[in-house]
């Protein structure tokens, strides 16, 4: 499989979480990995999440990032879980980052965020909407 490179990642995940996701996770296992890495890089990698705080992190990426996606947190820590994008220790107590599925992209899309990356398409959209209703009104 192919790198996926920062203006993939990028142009994907603006298109599954600004467009309309759907219920559950997108059918292509390629959209699928770019949303788990997007959650992960919004976790701290340095530290160990007890169930509850993963839950709320996972809960706070679905506000600000996943907002169009309908799923819930406890689906999503499954799929991280079983990709291999967090580990659960072997009490099941403890999750922490994993990077198992790192291999797959860039290394430059650690530095983004995909908050950021959000907001940035909704703004882009909202000056290209009024761009047009500009000229329509000339």
């Amino acid at each position: 499989m192919a790198t996926i490179s920062v203006a993939e990642f990028k142009t994907r995940l603006e298109t599954l979480c600004t467009k309309g996701g759907g219920r559950g996770l997108p059918r292509s296992g390629h959209d699928q990995q770019i949303l788990f890495k997007s959650i992960v890089l919004t976790l701290d990698s340095q530290r160990a999440y007890t169930e509850t705080d993963l839950n709320q992190a996972l809960g706070q990426w679905l506000v600000q990032v996943g907002q169009t996606i309908e799923i819930d947190h406890v689906s999503l820590r499954r799929h991280l879980v079983d990709e291999g994008y967090i580990s659960r220790d072997s009490a099941g107590g403890l999750y922490t980052v994993s990077t198992a599925a790192s291999d797959q992209f860039d290394p430059g899309i650690d530095a983004l965020d995909p908050a950021t990356v959000i907001v940035e398409a909704q703004l882009e959209r909202e000056r290209k909407k009024q761009e047009y209703l500009n000229k329509q009104n000339r």
